[in-house]
């Protein structure tokens, strides 16, 4: 027992201030709260003035007919408000129909609109069309024009051409002739020279049968015609020659210079010798064997053809190879000679 009795006090003593101190909190807590209900019992007594302030206000006859006055009053203004948003609600119905009404009229308006901006436009582009195709038909006329113009032209170049080519053919025969002339003057020349001295002539005849033989237009006597051509020197013979030589050259100038202006027409000779024969460019007008030739070709050409591109001017007149006839023909034909054209005027040089 007296080891356990000083616990005790100590437990009871802590047990007491525990309490004590239990007691204080508590104490100060009932002083707070008994705050709160004094302040809250001032709150309710202010609160009840002013509930019996606001019952006596609220009771009060004329606050109410006033307000009954100021409901009034608002009831009528909603009324009459009610009937504005009514009328206005009816404009707006009309407005809103009158927009639809010009809403179809823009809509029409702007097809009518679309409608003539389509028919503008294929109006413009028609007449864009119409505006090209006769600048086409004026540049296609003009082209036509230009070609018919030139092939007018070149028609009556070829027409022209057609004309002088009988001149041609003198100066080719001219050539022709001039150069064989001369061949067989130069061959007598040469044989001429390689034959010794003729004896001296003998005395000519006199003056009256000179005179008798000129007038009877026989010419000179064989015997003084003899003399004359022994009296011609060699000198002078070789100066003739050299002049008809110099002739011949100009002569082949004129043919190239007159070739070159066909040829700036287009016209060209017609290729014919020992060519196939083509009725489309060649005229046949004899028949000749040559074993050397195929049949059917070219064997000579009578009288030159022109052409100007694909225009006949003149057929070629040519001889034609025929050996199939040539066998059957006993003895074969010969070559027919080569007819001078009546149209054609040419320098003939006569043996002297």
């Amino acid at each position: 027992m007296s080891l356990n009795y000083p616990s005790s006090e100590a437990d009871a003593a802590v047990a007491a201030s525990l309490a004590q101190g239990y007691w204080v909190r508590m104490t100060g807590q009932m002083e707070r709260i008994q705050a709160t209900l004094d302040a809250l019992q001032e709150l309710i007594e202010s609160s009840s003035h002013q509930v019996e302030a606001l019952l006596r206000h609220l009771t009060d006859p004329a606050r109410s007919r006033a307000i009954e006055e100021r409901l009034a009053d608002l009831l009528a203004g909603q009324e009459a408000g009610q009937e504005q948003w009514r009328a206005l609600a009816d404009h707006l119905d009309e407005l809103s129909q009158a927009l639809a009404r010009l809403n179809r009229t823009q809509f029409k308006s702007n097809a009518l609109a679309e409608m003539k901006d389509q028919q503008v436009t294929t109006a413009l582009s028609t007449l864009q069309d119409v505006v090209a195709r006769r600048e086409q038909t004026q540049e296609a006329r003009a082209a036509y024009e230009q070609e018919r113009a030139a092939a007018l032209r070149a028609e009556a170049r070829g027409e022209f051409a057609a004309n002088l080519l009988p001149v041609l053919d003198g100066i080719e025969m001219a050539l022709e002739n001039g150069r064989a002339w001369l061949a067989q003057r130069r061959a007598k020349a040469d044989d001429r020279q390689a034959q010794p001295a003729p004896a001296a002539p003998s005395a000519g005849p006199g003056f009256w049968q000179r005179l008798r033989w000129a007038l009877t237009g026989r010419g000179l006597p064989p015997g003084m015609a003899a003399s004359a051509a022994s009296a011609q020197s060699p000198a002078g013979e070789g100066e003739m020659l050299t002049a008809v030589e110099s002739w011949l050259q100009g002569l082949e100038l004129v043919r190239t210079r007159f070739l070159a202006l066909l040829a700036t027409a287009d016209i060209y000779p017609i290729e014919a010798e020992a060519q196939p024969f083509d009725p489309h460019l060649h005229l046949a007008l004899a028949a000749a064997a040559r074993p050397d030739l195929p049949d059917g070709a070219v064997v000579s050409v009578l009288r030159k053809g022109y052409r100007q591109r694909e225009r006949v001017l003149r057929f070629a007149e040519v001889t034609v190879n025929r050996l199939a006839a040539a066998a059957d023909e006993a003895p074969p034909r010969e070559e027919a000679a080569r007819p001078a054209p009546s149209d054609a005027g040419y320098i003939s040089l006569a043996d002297n």
